[in-house]
This record gives C-alpha cells, structure tokens and sequence, in this order.
C-alpha cells in the first residue's frame, strides 16, 4: 500500500515524523511538506507583485 502524508507544521515537526514511523508498518510511505512552518500561509496578503 502507498501512503501519502502532507503537513503545512513542516517536514521537522514532532507529529510528521511519528505519523511516518507508525505507518512505515502498514505500507509505503511518502511525505510531502514544507521545509518549514507554514501554518497559516493560506491567509497571507502579497503586495509585492
């Protein structure tokens, strides 16, 4: 089985790691998150561009 697990705390966050050690048991795990927190992000305003 493949096992897809995504974040937006970041791909060094506690709950991240845990989830893909636990699941590593049942199948194929691939991880996909930010280098680094993002929680948030979603409501963010850029006036730059």
């Amino acid at each position: 089985m493949r096992i897809l697990v995504t974040n937006d705390d970041g791909i060094h966050s506690e709950g991240i790691t845990a989830l893909e050690n636990a699941l590593r048991e049942v199948g194929d795990v691939y991880v996909v998150a930010p280098e680094s927190e993002m929680s948030g992000a979603s409501h963010s305003l850029t006036l730059s561009r």
